[in-house]
């Protein structure tokens, strides 16, 4: 078959059998449990892995492409391809094109054709998306409240007001658009370059336009004094360099446009859709599938890539604050999209490095980390495309339950009770005791990895929930208190941690001393040497 010149500008270097590969790859399946006496391999191996289906008896199983009928061919390629069959119009075409030979060559042109059309990405898009699943990111309260943005909802005075059309804070701020506080003196105002419209200049008023490296919060009705480039816009603290630290809600309530599931540019889609849009990215753009899980870039639009700004800002990486090249166009203009935007278009599934958006998820894939022994802190966990996406982790609020579906997704796990099979007894360890090791003993290796994320708190029209990497960098650290459950660490996600963060089990192995010397030991995120994972051992990397 031909293939595209890679170096031609809009085009890619594209081959039938890698996009077939993608199709087919979605069919392995396996068996996975405790495995019985009959079940375990001569190597010592007990990974089922993905099997080889059965013969189905069908005289066409089997065959090999050149053995089909050309019209088999063609619809074989229209349904893997774009999701239809072929049209009448290009059967008719099939039959003009003679004899064997030319049919073959005309099936052959319309794969390389159709793997160029926009449809093609399409449909790989869809069917990543049926194939993963991912869930919304859960509600945290009444909706639309659900969390993930981290930037506070501002909206416009409205008109007859002093300051119709500037932006103020949807809450707390009753007087900043008649343009007088209080105490008769103006409220603050600010021109800038926001982020969700630039090239634009926009009016910030009240506190939103502090510019003061400090403000004033409350805290249970007590007024406390913050450092704004840490604390982010709560409180007196202002929406910061171009406003990156606020969103902008051009709704009659704000938070609705991001939560409904509908809103096709709403955040909480977005980070949903993630894994599924860098899967057809892949495959429009001809790039191994292993970056799927190993690559350290993604893609998403600006809105998406804001999330991952705020948590890296959230984190204490305030050097976040004065970097235009997420929001900016000229900055990405030259960046891979998918077909359906052009180049530097803010709403373009557009490719972009996870580390230079979140410093926290890191380039180096060899970064080791062991809290048993080192008192520094971890700089963070390796990218790993899908696996550390938003949408995955704080779809899946559990580190148990991101485990079980990633093998589930991506190794053909299914994990399923037993039958007939006898356990000891449970105390405190489901992946050593009790029925449930069944599964356990298969999750809690995969599920160790995905200790460094977890969500605190609720959130007001997506200001409010933070996103934690516990034991990272300078921010996310807590005293032994937050072992004990004292507030304000009585509640999620520390209850959880306190819960199943046990020394001396499977999910967290470690000794009851190393706990002690540092409680922070629990968040252990690689595999010891007498465990494996898929038959692998580990390497001693994190994450």
């Amino acid at each position: 078959m031909t293939s595209r010149d890679a170096t031609a500008p809009g085009t890619w270097r594209r081959s039938t059998g890698w996009a077939l590969l993608l199709v087919l790859w979605t069919a392995c399946t396996g068996v996975v449990g405790g495995p019985s006496d009959n079940d375990v391999d001569p190597s010592g191996s007990t990974d089922a892995g993905c099997e080889d289906p059965a013969p189905s008896g069908d005289p066409d199983a089997g065959e090999k492409n050149d053995m089909l009928a050309p019209s088999r061919l063609l619809r074989r390629a229209s349904l893997a391809l774009r999701g239809t069959p072929p049209t009448d119009e290009e059967f008719a075409a099939l039959e003009a094109a003679g004899d064997d030979a030319s049919q073959r060559a005309f099936v052959e042109h319309f794969v390389d054709t159709t793997l160029g059309q926009p449809a093609f990405y399409r449909t790989m898009f869809e069917q990543a998306r049926d194939w993963f699943n991912i869930p919304l990111v859960p509600r945290t309260a009444d909706a639309p409240e659900y969390g993930v943005q981290q930037q506070r909802s501002i909206q416009r005075c409205p008109a007859g007001t002093a300051k119709a059309g500037a932006w103020k804070y949807f809450r707390g701020e009753d007087t900043a658009c008649s343009g007088v506080k209080a105490d008769g003196t103006p409220v603050e105002e600010l021109a800038v370059e926001p982020w969700w419209a630039p090239g634009t200049t926009v009016t910030l008023v009240g506190a939103a336009a502090n510019t003061s490296a400090t403000g004033t919060g409350s805290v249970n009705g007590t007024p406390v004094p913050l450092v704004c480039a840490t604390a982010g816009p709560v409180g007196t603290c202002g929406c910061g360099p171009n406003a990156v630290r606020c969103h902008a809600d051009f709704q009659q309530y704000a938070g609705w446009e991001d939560y409904l599931h509908y809103a096709e540019h709403g955040q909480r889609r977005l980070v949903s859709e993630e894994p599924a849009r860098l899967f057809a990215h892949l495959a429009w753009h001809d790039r191994p599938v292993t970056d799927l899980i190993l690559g350290t870039y993604s893609v998403a639009p600006t809105r998406l890539q804001a999330a991952y700004v705020m948590q890296g800002l959230e984190g204490g990486a305030t050097g976040l604050l004065d970097d235009d090249s997420w929001w900016r166009p000229s900055r990405f203009l030259g960046e891979p999209v998918d077909p359906e935007h052009a180049p530097g278009d803010p709403l373009a599934w557009r490719e972009y490095q996870i580390p230079a958006r979140n410093p926290f998820l890191l380039a180096e894939r060899d970064y080791r980390y062991d809290p048993r022994i080192q008192a520094d802190p971890s700089r963070g966990i390796p990218a790993a495309g899908m696996l550390t996406s938003i949408g995955f982790l704080a779809g899946y609020p559990r580190e148990r339950v991101r485990g079980a579906r990633a093998l589930e997704t991506l190794a053909c796990e299914v994990l399923s009770p037993p039958l007939g099979q006898k356990f000891n007894e449970y105390r405190r360890d489901p992946g050593t005791e009790g029925p449930c090791q069944h599964c356990h003993r298969r999750l809690d290796p995969a599920a160790i990895h995905f200790k460094r994320f977890a969500k605190q708190g609720s959130a007001s029209e997506g200001h409010g929930a933070k996103y934690l990497m516990p034991g990272v960098g300078t921010t996310w650290h807590w005293p032994i208190q937050w072992r004990k459950g004292v507030y304000p660490y009585g509640g999620d996600p520390f209850s959880h941690w306190n819960r199943w963060y046990t020394a001396d089990t499977l999910l967290t192995p470690i000794t009851e001393a190393q706990e002690q010397v540092n409680p922070e030991a629990v968040f252990l995120d690689f595999l010891p040497p007498d465990q494996t994972l898929l038959g692998q051992v580990g390497d001693g990397t994190v994450g």
